[in-house]
This record gives structure tokens, sequence and C-alpha cells, in this order.
């Protein structure tokens, strides 16, 4: 985008007679000098990060409302300290005498952090929410009209830039979002809340989450004993829509907007106590089964999402006797880097390794 920009001003200018520059006064070459490199710079920050806002949305469902300043602000500081001393540092590698210019490298990164991290501080909310991967296609095509075309046929990316910005929100939130070590699900309840099955739920996960789904607030799981009495898992119906996640013995139960009830199961043996209710349950036991045998009912199991990876669940709004649709990370067949994934004891169906008690008789003689 920077080279097709670049040439295509070049082109601009190039048939152009220019005057001969104005006598200036030294403060005034100075300024223009200065000018000249900030807007450059400016230009340069604006045209890369509109060329790579949409793909960084589809990935991290999340812009950078402030980066120019960002960009501007750090920019001395790489150009005039972290730059030179990364070069200057190369040279005396091998003369054993790149220390102190990693120590200057390092202040300077120190001070390139200690900026970005303030004016991320202050930045407005930049989670955006999903994006449609049609939008993408067709603005990557835009882009690559715009970049590789020399002559009026830059004009033609413009219908695919167009019909990539109307298709934006084309595109279905989950219902449902599943970790892919079973151990976390998170549902939107409404206003803005996302429900999560645990009182400590990962960090990262969640973020990332909130950000696809546009929460703003987590709500975690109310937990009962057995003998509380205030949750009988024998009446999950009487839950209201919308319902977080309420746990007891093993077994938590929530509620989404369209009334379909997620159930989590921490042991298989429970399993058929959601059987009866639940349209979606997790399973976070390699060695379970689908023990409903109900085609209406999904069942999760710890070894499909770690054969997988992390699973998007889609209730049908309009029919309750419509089974609920489901996504992987990972579908089949295996790519290279995710050949590992079959190797472990989870995607083998076994239990967690347990070290052997070590006997504390002496040895038979």
């Amino acid at each position: 985008a920077l080279v097709g920009a670049y040439a295509g001003w070049a082109d601009h200018h190039a048939g152009r007679t220019k005057p001969p520059p104005p006598k200036r006064s030294l403060p005034g070459f100075l300024m223009r000098k200065f000018l000249l490199a900030t807007g450059g710079l400016a230009m340069t920050s604006i045209i890369a990060g509109s060329a790579t806002a949409l793909f960084a949305i589809w990935h991290f469902q999340r812009v950078s409302p402030l980066s120019l300043f960002a960009n501007l602000a750090v920019m001395p500081i790489v150009s005039l300290v972290v730059m030179p001393s990364a070069v200057l540092s190369s040279l005396a590698m091998p003369f054993g005498a790149d220390g102190p210019f990693l120590y200057v490298m390092g202040k300077g990164l120190t001070a390139m952090i200690a900026v970005s991290s303030w004016i991320s501080e202050r930045s407005p909310i930049d989670g955006v929410g999903l994006i449609s991967q049609q939008s993408v296609l067709l603005v990557a095509v835009a882009l690559v009209i715009a970049t590789m075309a020399t002559t009026w046929l830059r004009l033609a990316a413009l219908p695919f830039a167009l019909a990539g910005l109307l298709t934006v929100s084309d595109i279905r939130a989950p219902d449902v979002l599943i970790s892919e070590d079973a151990r976390l699900v998170a549902l939107p309840i409404g206003n803005g809340e996302l429900a999560v099955n645990r009182e400590r739920p990962n960090e990262f996960a969640a973020d990332n989450w909130k950000r696809a789904l546009i929460s703003e607030t987590i709500v975690k799981p109310e937990m009962f004993d057995k003998a509380d009495g205030q949750f009988d898992i024998a009446a999950p119906t009487d839950l209201p829509q919308g319902s977080p996640f309420y746990c007891r013995e093993g077994l938590c139960l929530a509620r989404h907007p369209s009334g379909a009830i997620v159930a989590y199961v921490e042991d298989r043996k429970n399993t058929w106590k959601a059987c009866a209710f639940a349209d979606l349950i997790v399973v976070n036991d390699a060695t379970a089964y689908d023990a409903c045998h109900n085609p209406l009912v999904l069942v999760v199991t710890k070894r499909q999402l770690a054969r997988k990876g992390s699973a998007a669940v889609f209730f049908d709004p309009q029919s309750a006797t419509t089974p609920a649709a489901i996504e992987f990370a990972v579908e089949g067949p295996y790519r290279p880097w995710h050949e590992q994934r079959k190797f472990s004891r989870e995607a083998r169906g076994l239990p967690p390794y347990k070290k052997p008690d070590k006997s504390d008789g002496k040895p038979s003689q």
C-alpha cells in the first residue's frame, strides 16, 4: 500500500514544472523541513493503518483509534535511538563491544513502550466485534488492484472497496463460545454482559471474547452447595431467559436469551443429569461420550475440543426442534502445524496422567 501510494504521488508530480524554491531564513527552512517530515510520517501511518485496519479487526476484533498519534510520538525514539543502536550493536558484535549499544537500544524500547502504554490508557473503547470474511476478501482485492495498477485502472478498486464496507456487518455472532481445553464456556446474556462458567476465567480468552461479542461486563457463576437448597437442578426450565451460570455438584447451568439451556459438566458421570433439558452440554472429560443419544442435544467433549480446537455454537432462534450448530477452529484435514493435536492425552481420549504411588515397603528378596 505504501509503495502504491508513493508511486501514485510520484506520477502526479512527475509532469509538473516546479518554480525555484523561495529564499527562506534558517528558522523558516528548518520549520519547513520539520513540517514535511511530520506530514510524511503522518501520511505513512495513515496509509499503512488504513490498509491493515480491516485485517486487524478480523483477527483481533479491535482498532487503534489513536495509532496516528502513537506512531508520531514513538517515531523519533525508534529512528534516533533504537534503530541506530541496533545497527551499531550488530557491527560491534564480532568484537564483543555490543553491550553499550544494546543497553541504549533497551532504554529506547522501554521509552517506546512507556509512550505507547500512556496513549493506550487514554484510548477510547477499541472493541468492534466480528466482521464478515467476505468483507475482508473484497477489501483485499481492492488493495491489490489499487497497489498494482499504475493507470486509471486503479479506479476499478472502488467497487470492491465499497462492497467490502457494505458487507462488514454481514455476520452472525456465536451464541456460545467454548475454549479448546473445555474449561471455559461463555455466552452473551444481553445488556453487554458475558456469562462465564468459572469464577476465575482465563483473562486472555475472556478479553478476546468480550471484544468479539461486544460485551463490557463478565458475569461470573453463582455457586451453591447441596445443603443450601437454593438451586434445584431438577427444575432448570424455571431459569429465566438470559440467566448466568448457576453451579452445583459439578454441574453448571445457564440459559441463553433465546431460551436454550447450556450445561457444563466436569465429570462424564453427571452428563445424564442434563440430557433431559439441555440444548448444549459441554463435558470437561476426555473419556466422555455422547450419553444422551438425542439428536436435539449437542454434546461437546474435551476430546473433540482437543482435536479440533475452540468452538462456536449457534442456536436456531426460529425453531426449538432444530439442533444447535457448531463450528470448530480447526476443521479437517489437519494442516502440518496442527498434526501435534492428535497426540495429546485428551485427543486420544485418555484421562489426565497421574504419577504412580511410591511403595513404602522394602524391596522383595
